[in-house]
């Protein structure tokens, strides 16, 4: 019977797998939790039952039902109040701020309306319509000051809030006030309101709205609402930050949700949390019975929804539907305290240039073609798109303070407009421009990588080079390649731009790293040159240790039992082996004294060697250096690029101070990526090691984004424009421009003093006839005599200047380029002064002095050093240029 093979693991693995999820789905998360511990559903359930509560109360109040007592209150009235959480009377929140609140908001409406510039009557029964965006999806920015014009008489005193009270079933993080989170001490600062409209419910009331039963009965409904246009009416979201001096990255976030009408430009949003029903009771906050009956009825339809939708999906989704927190659940188990904002905005009209485009639609059309073309682009003709403006409003309840934006009619225009950004559409379109224009500039350094690394393509060239200045290049590269990708899988309408300029990043990426390792392939030997002659010099200055060996050791113990002194004893003389000396052979510069007298003195070195019993211990063996792989070097680069990306992410949630201190230190030692090659070319006494169309080049493509962000007002990060920070940078980098300019005309070292540096070979020095017999002139020079073929050729002066000069040049044959090479000699007993000039400096750079003495045109050695390193004439190794 044939045996059947054991069945496959892979089943068993797979339904481990299974179960383990099974428990996961199934584990206590979704059980009842035992006594004293509820769970995620328990919070859950619990806020459908109050959101269902919350939303009787919204659909039984009339206009008026809310009216908190404050300083104009008669002593007898104690106010009216919701049975809803934060809108009651013994929850403590300080409603008297109320009035002042809505005065703000209606001051801030009407300097609106002033904006258009014509008559009320021409808008009475429009509003604003025709003159504002309808749909306000998009950013906006600008400063927020305190609101101090609050009569101390509103302001009652009251003791600290008990959130036990307020919320008994939520289990807070902490009770303490001063300890909430989002309480805004400061007396002025920045901030962000990003509104969001794009999927939101509409509503068009058929007829027109009336005060209720309250206001009719009283006679105040007197029509006055029909002005307000209020039946036009859509819900919004926004997300608001808000910073001051105490705050620490961005400021605070807050997610708000509440209502928008078109027709008057007015938004009126709120927070809502365990301790503060917002929504459910916004409709109470707005400043007339219009707004009121058409954010009720609006708000009961949404609302349903919602909590219809809660009650249905409490198993599934316990989160909450309007939380305050942008990114995280912050009202689900242990919620942290933080307080409450109710936030009003004002639209204002739009700045429309009609000379821009769209003169065939009419005035009252414009706007609506600019929100369709934005929304559908088609090509149509439209006006140039003008900035979204608001102003607004801010009150804590619960903190007790209000913060409006900064502008008219409060402050002047120039210190400031309100709150003024961009559509979002408009927005992300120049975000995209800017990300294309960023991938230009990323195409260009790769444009002039490539011309470097085609010049730099010997191994003469690519050692002059500094290592760390291409890969403070590539580092900086590699940076913006990591955030360009997370933009493109995080921001999917910027995905094809975004795309491109990631890209472009990783092409220079490559380059860059492929230019690394020729880099790294060449200068390694050398370091690792370097480093063993240190650790040879280190060891020769250690002196060597007298030892005796086990022999001699016996020897002598065997001496002193006989009664000799071994000190005193004697050796009999040995005869060394005599080994011949090698041949000496005639070097080609004919110095023949300088190499017998190095034969003789490594002769006696030999002879000088220890002939008693003890030894000389022998030099520890020099261990050879280690040597570091490529692989390691960008090992170590890719780890330190990972930890500053952290670093950078972390950075984003500092204060601002500290944040804008890290980001010019990050700046300032990226825009120094000059000063590697500046100190490579002082320690191989190296003029001009690149390109001056790649070092200009790169220096100001790197500035480019510098320039963008912190000169141009209106860029995509809205942040603060600082001239004296990019004049810094910018200054900083020029600064090291020139300090390359001044060591190829004036010498690599010529600010450095000589102590600091191995004296390296000058290839251009200042002949001397007084040095021509210790052998200073280059071999071959003879005197020019007059009247000779050659000097007749090579005249350039007058016959008079050629009198004076006569006797001043030597002539040698360029064993390069076979052409008489003419050097200029300073004659016995005359000053070397003149040498050091301006002329003198350019005379001597047209000519090349080697080591071993031989001259030649600085053209031609150049050109031949570019691919080997040696003499054309003896093959002796040359110093690098």
């Amino acid at each position: 019977m044939d045996q059947q093979p054991p069945p496959s693991r892979e089943y068993a693995s797979r339904l481990f797998f299974i179960i383990l999820l099974f428990v996961f789905m199934n584990g206590n998360g979704n059980q009842p939790g035992g006594p004293g511990f509820p769970t995620v559903r328990d919070y859950a359930a619990d806020r459908v039952a109050k959101s269902r509560h919350s939303l009787g109360i919204l659909n039984a109040t009339r206009w008026q039902d809310f009216a908190p007592r404050d300083q104009k209150t008669p002593g007898y009235d104690p106010g009216r109040y919701l049975n809803i959480t934060g809108f009651r009377k013994e929850d403590g929140y300080k409603w008297e701020y109320l009035d002042p609140f809505r005065e703000r908001c209606e001051v801030f409406s009407e300097e609106a309306r002033k904006r258009l510039g014509t008559g009320e009557d021409k808008n009475r029964g429009l509003g604003l319509i025709g003159e504002v965006y309808e749909n306000v999806t998009g950013i906006v920015v600008g400063s927020w000051t305190r609101f101090h014009n609050i009569e101390p008489g509103n302001a009652t005193e009251t003791s600290g809030l008990n959130l036990t009270e307020i919320s008994p079933d939520t289990d807070w993080s902490f009770r303490d006030e001063k300890f909430w989170t989002r309480n805004i001490t400061g007396q002025e600062g920045k901030m962000v309101l990003k509104v969001d409209e794009k999927d939101a419910d509409e509503m068009v009331l058929s007829e027109k709205v009336k005060a209720d039963r309250v206001l009719q009965e009283s006679g105040e409904a007197d029509g006055k609402d029909d002005k307000w246009n209020t039946d036009l009416i859509r819900d919004v979201s926004a997300t608001l930050t808000i910073q001051d001096e105490t705050s620490s990255g961005d400021g605070w976030e807050m997610r708000l949700h509440g209502i928008h009408w078109p027709r008057t430009g007015v938004l009126l949003m709120t927070t809502t949390s365990d301790k503060f029903a917002g929504i459910f009771g916004l409709p109470h906050l707005t400043m007339n019975t219009g707004y009121f009956a058409s954010s009720q009825k609006l708000l009961n339809m949404t609302l349903e929804k919602t909590v219809e939708r809660m009650e249905h999906a409490v198993w599934l989704d316990p989160s909450n539907p309007w939380t305050s927190s942008p990114e995280s659940q912050g009202d689900a188990m242990s919620p942290v305290p933080h307080c409450e904002f109710v936030v009003f905005a004002q639209v204002y009209p739009v700045k429309i240039d009609r000379t821009t485009g769209g003169a065939y639609l009419r005035e009252q059309d414009v706007v609506k073609a600019i929100e369709q073309e934005l929304r559908y682009p088609n090509g149509a003709p439209i006006p140039a798109i003008p900035q979204l403006q608001m102003s607004t409003v801010m009150f804590s309840p619960d903190c007790g303070f209000i913060l409006e934006s900064k502008g008219p009619p409060g402050f002047s225009p120039k210190e400031g407009e309100h709150l003024v950004g961009k559509k979002q559409e408009s927005w992300l379109h120049d975000i995209e421009h800017w990300l294309l224009m960023f991938a230009l500039v990323m195409f260009g350094q790769i444009l002039l990588l490539k011309v470097q690394s085609k010049e730099a393509s010997t191994p003469s060239t690519i050692g002059r080079v500094s290592l760390y200045t291409v890969t403070m290049m590539l580092l900086g590269d590699a940076f913006l390649f990591s955030i360009l990708s997370f933009l493109t899988t995080l921001a999917p309408n910027l995905f094809p731009s975004s795309l491109l300029s990631a890209f472009s990043a990783l092409l220079s990426v490559a380059l860059s790293l492929k230019f690394v390792g020729a880099v790294y392939n060449v200068q390694e030997p050398e370091s690792r040159e370097r480093l063993r002659l240190r650790q040879a010099a280190e060891a020769a200055s250690r002196p060597p240790q007298s030892t005796v060996t086990p022999q001699v050791a016996a020897a002598q113990a065997i001496v002193g039992a006989q009664g000799h002194d071994p000190t005193t004893a004697t050796t009999a003389p040995i005869n060394p082996t005599i080994t011949p000396d090698p041949p000496i052979i005639i070097p080609s510069d004919q110095e023949l004294d300088i190499e017998i007298a190095d034969r003789m003195a490594a002769a006696q070195a030999r002879l000088a060697r220890p002939l008693l019993p003890t030894t000389n211990t022998p030099a520890a063996p020099i261990q050879p250096p280690s040597s570091s792989t490529f692989t390691a070097l960008y090992i170590r680069s890719v780890i330190g690029l990972t930890f500053l990306l952290f670093l950078s992410a972390s950075a984003s949630s500092w204060s601002t101070p500290f944040r804008s201190a890290y980001v010019h230190i990050i700046s300032i030692f990226y825009l120094s990526f000059w000063l590697p090659q500046i100190r490579r070319n002082i320690v191989r006494n190296c003029r001009k090691a690149l390109l001056w169309k790649f070092v200009v080049g790169q220096s100001v493509l790197r500035l480019l984004p510098f320039a963008y962000f912190y000169v141009k007002e209106d860029n995509v990060l809205f942040s603060e424009t600082d001239w004296k920070a990019f004049w810094v940078y910018a200054g900083w980098v020029w600064i090291q421009i020139w300090i390359l300019i001044s060591q190829e005309i004036l010498g690599p070292r010529w600010c450095v003093p000589k102590g600091w540096t191995e004296e390296g070979w000058d290839y251009h020095p200042i002949l001397l006839e007084d040095n021509a017999e210790a052998g200073g002139l280059p071999i071959g020079l003879v005197q020019i005599p007059a009247g000779s073929p050659t000097l007749s050729r090579s005249d350039t002066w007058s016959s008079e200047d050629r009198k004076r000069k006569d006797g001043t040049f030597r002539s040698v044959d360029c064993a390069i380029c076979m052409q008489v090479l003419e050097v200029p000699v300073v004659a016995a007993g005359e000053d070397a002064g003149s040498a050091n000039s301006v002329t003198g400096l350019l005379n001597r750079r047209l000519y090349m002095v080697t080591p071993c003495r031989h001259v030649f045109h600085s053209q031609c050695l150049e050109g031949w050093m570019r691919f080997r390193l040696q003499c054309p004439i003896c093959r002796e190794n040359l110093p690098a240029l």
